[in-house]
This record gives structure tokens, sequence and C-alpha cells, in this order.
């Protein structure tokens, strides 16, 4: 039998062995192409020969997918004849300027990347869950648990990339979950399952101990970010700094604010209820979006290792609630993502991660992360030349899907920042890696089939 199709089909065995045999010899195949598609095209410009440009810029995409270790597969084969018997008809019936478009995306079509897999089954993501719960000093790591992710492991297992592929790109979410001396080889499992598949590879929110790993794979680093850690044991709120701080959590006290932490899972009917109406008076409802430090499924008990933080007024009605997931044997805990209805006492998100911090020096937990504060530096900078002006304005356009600008001015209340954060990529691929981020960061992401 052949070698097995992205679809789990058998493949084509010609196919198969011609993929094999160009291992280590498509940068020649692709230089030939290329020539013999610029002969092609010149032939073709100097007689007036569409048909002969169209067929040069055919040539010229098989030779750039190539030359990237686009994979040959069958259902590809198939799309190409296809198009090619379907220029041949066009332009017997005189359609030559369809037929022409017909011939270029056969070039295109025959060496497409594979297509994106499915979210992970339920057996892996148990698995990553025992990943991340022996994970440590990683903010990010409970969020590889998102249902939509797939992840590549490294061959024993003890180490995995959670991933998602959007428009041939395979971003990698964070670091490596897993056994730290593992964590380089999941990176090169990750690089070299995207080569085989023909996709591009990124990482987003890799951290200051990780980067260096991808740059040594070729690929640029730009900071995004700094995480935002609160060390549980040392956290107070006496001094100057977190005057405003003080006075946030003061002002909830004053009006009569309660709160309360429990496991997601031994929330009653009666909390669940409560705390959906809070979800859907914020007017936002469940955040589908999101994928680097963002999880799904709230309130339904799907993730293991989370707590609810929620918040009632004085007349004992729910107004706020948070969701922390867990890594590390719940020793550090990752704020999610924050709900409050409109009309809440002024103070109760502060009020509630405090109580959160003293919850975790009672013995819950030892660090608490509010994930990470978007470009700090930016937005703190009080003077900006040209470069950091345009770079201000671009990254306040990210405001309409969230509040970056605010996000930072609220989590500099607690002074806690931590390590860097940053986007790798190759930077040929700059504009497909950005589009791909930002449509999986922003964009609604689809509800995974249970």
């Amino acid at each position: 039998m052949g070698e097995p199709d992205y679809d789990g089909r058998p493949g084509v065995g010609i196919l198969a062995r011609l993929s094999a045999g160009l291992d280590g010899r498509r940068e020649p195949v692709a230089i030939v192409l290329g020539l013999l598609a610029a002969v092609i095209g010149i032939a073709g410009w100097r007689s007036d020969s569409h048909t002969r440009v169209a067929l040069a810029l055919g040539l010229l995409l098989v030779a750039r997918g190539i030359a990237l270790g686009r994979p040959l597969l069958r259902s590809h084969l198939a799309a190409c004849s296809v198009l090619l018997i379907t220029a041949r008809l066009l332009s017997l019936e005189k359609h030559e300027t369809v037929a022409w478009v017909a011939v270029i995306a056969a070039g295109a079509v025959i060496t497409l990347p594979r297509r994106a897999p499915g979210a992970a089954a339920a057996e892996d993501r148990r698995h990553v869950w025992a990943l991340v719960d022996h994970s440590a000093g990683d903010t990010l790591a409970p969020f590889a648990l998102r249902t939509d992710k797939t992840y590549a492991f490294t061959p024993d297992r003890s180490a995995a990339v959670a991933y998602r592929v959007r428009f041939g790109t395979a971003i990698a979410s964070g670091d490596p979950v897993g056994d730290p001396s593992q964590r380089e080889a999941a990176v090169e499992t990750f690089l070299d399952l995207a080569a085989e598949n023909g996709w591009r590879a990124a990482v987003l929110g890799c951290s200051d101990r990780m980067v260096d790993v991808w740059r040594g794979h070729g690929m640029s680093a730009l900071p995004i970010g700094r995480d935002v850690v609160v060390d549980v044991a040392k956290f107070s709120l006496c001094g100057r700094q977190f005057r405003n701080l003080r006075q946030a959590v003061q002002r909830t006290h004053n009006s009569g604010v309660t709160t309360e932490i429990v496991p997601e899972r031994s929330l009653t009917p009666e909390q669940r209820h409560e705390l959906t109406r809070v979800m859907r008076e914020t007017g936002k409802g469940e955040q589908s979006r999101g994928f680097a430090m963002i999880l799904d499924h709230v309130l339904d008990g799907t993730h293991p290792g989370t707590f609810i933080a929620f918040a009632r007024d004085r007349s004992g009605r729910a107004v706020a609630f948070q969701r922390y997931a867990t890594a590390d044997g719940g020793r550090e805990l990752s704020l999610d993502v924050p709900w409050r209805v409109p009309g809440a006492p002024n103070g109760v998100d502060e009020r509630l991660i405090v109580d959160v911090v003293r919850w975790g020096a009672e013995g819950h937990a030892a660090t608490v992360s509010l994930a990470f504060a978007a470009f700090p530096d930016l937005f703190a900078a009080t003077e900006r030349g040209v470069v950091q002006q345009t770079a201000y304005r671009a990254v306040r356009l990210l405001d309409r899907f969230i509040k970056l600008e605010s996000l930072y001015r609220f989590v500099r209340k607690f002074h806690s920042f931590g390590q860097h954060r940053y986007i790798a990529l190759r930077p040929l691929q700059v504009l497909w890696v950005a589009f791909a981020a930002l449509t999986l960061e922003f964009g609604s992401a689809s509800k995974r089939q249970q």
C-alpha cells in the first residue's frame, strides 16, 4: 500500500515515491522548473502566445511549491488533472481567458499544503492535561488545553507543542508543555511536521527561555508583550505604588461586595445559572475568540484544574466572575477571561484578583498570572519617535477586538511585569503569519464537535 494521504486513505504509490525522491533535491528541481518556466514564458511573450505564458506561470507555482517542501498528494493531482482537461476544453470552445486561468490554477493546486488537521481527540487532550499539570514557570501552559488545538508530540509523548493551522500556516501556541528536557525536541517535532505537510511555521507567545531555540531554526523573534505574574508570597497592598489598587479594593468592601472561590467543576446548577447570566449581561457571552491565552467551554466543566472566583453585591446578586486555569500541580494560576455586568461596583475586578492572590497565600498557589500585557514599553513611553508613534497607532487598531491599552493600564497596577513573550517566524513569511495569527487570536473560532 502507498503512503497514507492527509485524509487517512492510502496514497498513490508512485506519488509517495516521487515525494520521497524529492527530499534533498527540491532546490535543484525547483531551479530547473523555474528556468523551464522562464524559457516557455519568454517564448510565449515573443510569439504573443498567452497559453505559453499561462503555462509558464503555472510551472513557476509548481517550482515554488516544491521549493517550499509541499507534498504531492493524490487529491491535488486529481484536481490538477481536472483543471488541465477543463482548460483544454475551454480552449477548444475559444474561451481562452478562462482556459489560461485554469492552467495557472492547475499549477497552484498540485503543490498546495495539506489541509489543516482537526482538533485533537479527547484522549490526547487528557494526556496534554497531565503534561500541563507537570509544567512549571509557564503562564500560558494551561491554554494548550483549548479544545480547537491539536498537538505535535515528541516520540515518547513526554512533551508537546499545541498548534493550529490557518491559511497553510501552522501557529504554535506558546512554549511546549511537559518535560523541560524534551521541549527542544518538541519544537523540532513540530517543525518537521510542518515541513512534511507543506505548512509555514511560526510560534505566538514563546518565552525568553525558548526564543533562542526557535532562532536556532532560522526564525526571527519579535517581542509582543510581557507576562504579568504576581508572586503570592511577596504580594502586599502596602506602599505608595499600590495606592490606586488599594483604593479600588477598599471601595468594593465599602459597597458590600463579597467574593467566593470554587473549583469550576463543583459549581452548583444555581451558581452556573447565575454566572451564565453574568456572561450574557456583559454583552459578549462566552469568548469563542482567542488562541494563545484564552480557554473555551466556560462553566461547563470541560477543563480540569480550573477555578471560578465570583463576586456578589450587597444584595447577594452575582455581578462579576473570573476563571483561573492551573499548571504545576495547581501551584500556578493563570487568569482566563473576566466577566463583569454593567453597573457592577467599581473595583470589583481588582478585588477578585487580590482575593485570589490571598487565597493562594493560604497554600493554594504560589503565583497568579494575569496573562501578559501586550507592548507595555510602547504604552509606557511618554515620548515617542516617528517609528514608535506609527507602531502605537497600529497597535491601537487592535482595540476593536481587545482593549490593549486599557488592559495595560489595568495590569500595571500590580507592578508584576515579568519575562517577555515573542512571536517567532521566518522573515519572508511575515505577511502570511501575521494574517494567520491575527485571525486565530481575534477571529471567532469554530466550536469543536463533541
